[in-house]
């Protein structure tokens, strides 16, 4: 059975690229980490690499080791936190990071029962973009984040469902995109679009070439509002801006674009196991319950 040295050397080679790159990424020298790798292949009887090129690649048999390396070495490192916390007190100090962009009326009534399970607790309430939650978590800044999912998620992220939230298009009526139906999809990109962005990064997944973003949705929704774009917004936040006819839901020929966004409670794994942690995904799963 391979040890963890050995599946810690055979994953740094597979992500640094080679095993000179992999030593420097441990720590260690280039020979222990190749040792360590002619080790677990003496030991499972297959090689892990092909060797013949400049870089070492994988061999079938090694590609279909490396999921299971890395389940073994997440679950080793979730072990060790978990035994560290065995004569650790209670954390007192919640800081909880929300999009706003998400319903959080009912978050008070969570907040009141974590409240009344530890009395002593200090409670912290950041906004910010989902994208730059996803940093506050990574970094421990946050202790848990509600955000619009992520698909991929940084390694030491864990995440669990909370439900969904629907979007949909909006324009001013006042907008030459509400004048007409839109026969098609590209007629979007000849507009603006306002687009959620983050403060530490500027890539954006946008449909149009011309973007104005800006980091929370209520501001989308007042660009919006004035005419400066068209948006993708949630539906519950623009409700009483489309009953007052501020806004209105983009007419189109085609499909519809709106859909359902995945709402995702993350915490960092160091975290999440917790006592009061768990509680509070277990009480924030009724968060946008109906």
């Amino acid at each position: 059975m391979p040890t963890l040295e050995q599946l810690n050397a055979f994953i740094a080679t597979v992500e640094a690229g080679s095993f000179s790159a992999a030593a420097r990424k441990l720590g260690k020298v280039q020979s222990a980490v190749s040792q360590h790798i002619s080790n677990m292949e003496a030991d499972i009887n297959h090689a892990l690499f092909h060797r013949s090129g400049r870089y070492p690649t994988l061999t079938k048999q090694g590609q279909q080791l490396l999921p299971q390396a890395k389940a073994v070495i997440a679950q080793h490192e979730r072990l060790s936190l978990q035994i560290q916390s065995l004569d650790s007190v209670v954390n007192t100090r919640l800081t909880l990071a929300i999009d706003e962009g998400i319903p959080y009326t009912r978050l008070s009534d969570t907040l009141e029962k974590i409240a009344s399970l530890y009395p002593q607790i200090h409670i912290e309430i950041l906004c910010a973009s989902s994208k730059d939650i996803v940093e506050l978590v990574k970094h421990k800044r946050a202790t848990a984040g509600i955000i619009y999912n992520d698909e991929l998620y940084p390694e030491h992220v864990d995440f669990e469902s909370l439900g969904s939230v629907l979007f949909d298009i909006f324009v001013s009526p006042a907008h030459p995109l509400a004048q007409t139906h839109s026969p098609h999809v590209d007629m979007l990109k000849l507009h603006r679009q306002l687009v959620i962005g983050s403060k530490n990064t500027t890539y954006i997944n946008a449909l149009s070439p011309d973007i104005w973003q800006a980091d929370n949705y209520y501001m989308l929704l007042e660009l919006t509002k004035s005419g400066l774009g068209w948006s993708f917004l949630p539906q519950h936040l623009s409700k009483e801006a489309l009953m007052n006819k501020q806004i209105c839901k983009l007419p189109i020929a085609f499909n519809q674009l709106g859909w359902q966004a995945n709402v995702d409670i993350i915490q960092h794994k160091s975290a999440s196991e917790d006592l009061i942690n768990q509680q509070l995904r277990q009480l924030l799963k009724t968060l946008l319950a109906k």
